[in-house]
């Protein structure tokens, strides 16, 4: 197979898809896309994953990676802790060339750091019995450090692993990112990585109107955690009032990126349905798609209702978080969707501001190649929109008050 080997085969892998190939039910062309990936993600080197991934840009690219902390989700421990994950990713990025005295990475890699609510104030048994000498105030303190010292330039968030963006546990970590003007990236998207448990009976409440949710298997119950309306409850200082009280602070200004832009599901369902009846009972409302009676909707309901693509367009549009972004991340390997983010990036001024070019490499190679997806970008946008996406909002996206790029 051509292309760079960062990792090695599991044999297990090795027999399924020859077993899934033999019988027709996927195609050579899905399986070497699926090799692809696997091989880029089990390598045990980060570094091996950063110059694969620099094969496909210019010299001088600048790349964010964004760490995972999985320790939460249910799904067993890591072979390694993320306290030694952080630890390795800060020592590439200050890493001193031994002949040119220079570092390797400083300008081309900018690390965000995983914040999860558990791991800054664990609760209950469970919780507190997953790791112990990384949490609480440890953890928040070492987060700080490599914050000031410029090892890492954001902060990550991953709602689907189990938990809402507005758990109050998150408010140290949201201070930090207003004292210091850090980006924040969290998915917004229905993906394979998710929370592995199924929550019991007290947990399934709606965090704004109490409402009992639907007992339904992880894989389907993320959607609750990762809906673009819990970013409207969090910078929405009233809302936000309602689940932590009255002391709830203002984050309207913090530099948020909703990652993928929702999904290539939502971006289909917004071309091909007209929409008409939803648009003439709402065509008087400022932002109807914000109205929170949107965050739970019944599935028989949902085609009646606003896309994730339309709510966020919606939250950049509407002038109330101006350091909201949204990124194109995995979504735009569907080329279907190329003249919609073109018409919506020419015809919306803030919009266009406000989107970041993203590839979520690796995870993107299992349906088509980084070279492809970059290329068919950039090629349909034309060189002054990609470079707008790319270059300017990127860069206004990572400086914070402590480091700007170059």
């Amino acid at each position: 197979m051509n292309g760079p080997v960062t990792g090695k085969m599991p044999l297990l892998l090795w027999i399924l898809i020859l077993l899934l190939s033999l019988v027709n039910l996927m195609s050579i062309k899905k399986i070497k896309r699926l090799l692809t990936m696997v091989r880029y993600g089990n390598t045990d080197v980060q570094e091996k994953v950063i110059e694969a991934m620099r094969q496909y840009y210019p010299a001088k690219t600048g790349y964010v990676f964004l760490t995972m902390d999985m320790e939460y989700m249910g799904a067993g421990r890591p072979k390694e802790k993320f306290q030694n994950q952080l630890a390795k990713l800060a020592e590439i990025k200050n890493r001193v060339d031994p002949i040119t005295k220079e570092t390797s990475y400083k300008e081309l890699i900018y690390p965000f750091i995983f914040i999860d609510p558990r791991r800054l104030k664990p609760e209950g048994e469970k919780e507190k019995r997953i790791e112990k000498q990384f949490t609480d105030n440890v953890f928040l303190q070492e987060v700080q450090t490599y914050i000031q010292q410029g090892d890492f330039q954001g902060l990550k968030i991953y709602p689907a692993l189990g938990y809402f963006p507005f758990d109050e546990r998150m408010r140290p970590a949201y201070d930090m990112a207003i004292k210091y003007g850090l980006p924040i990236t969290t998915h917004c998207t229905i993906g394979v990585v998710h929370h592995k448990h199924r929550l019991p009976a007290k947990e399934r409440l709606h965090p704004v109107t109490g409402k009992d949710l639907p007992n339904l298997k992880p894989s389907r119950y993320q959607q609750f955690f990762s809906h673009p309306l819990n970013y409207e409850c969090l910078m929405n200082k009233e809302h936000l009032k309602t689940i932590w009280g009255e002391d709830a602070p203002d984050y309207s200004k913090l530099k948020m990126c909703i990652g993928h832009w929702g999904s290539e599901d939502d971006w289909h369902r917004y071309l091909e349905n007209d929409w008409a009846d939803l648009y003439e009972r709402t065509k008087d409302e400022a932002c109807p798609a914000l109205d929170l009676k949107n965050w739970f909707v019944e599935p028989k309901e949902a085609y009646k209702n606003f896309t994730w693509f339309t709510i966020i367009c919606e939250m950049i549009r509407s002038g109330k978080y101006p350091n909201l972004y949204t990124d194109i991340s995995y979504t735009l390997h569907d080329a279907a969707l190329l003249a919609l983010l073109k018409t919506r990036l020419e015809s919306d001024e803030k919009i266009r501001e406000r989107v970041l070019f993203g590839t979520d490499f690796y995870m993107v190679s299992k349906t088509i190649s980084e070279r492809s997806y970059s290329i068919n970008i950039r090629a349909y946008l034309g060189e002054e929109l990609f470079q707008q996406i790319a270059v300017v909002n990127a860069r206004n996206f990572i400086k914070n008050n402590l480091y700007s790029p170059s």
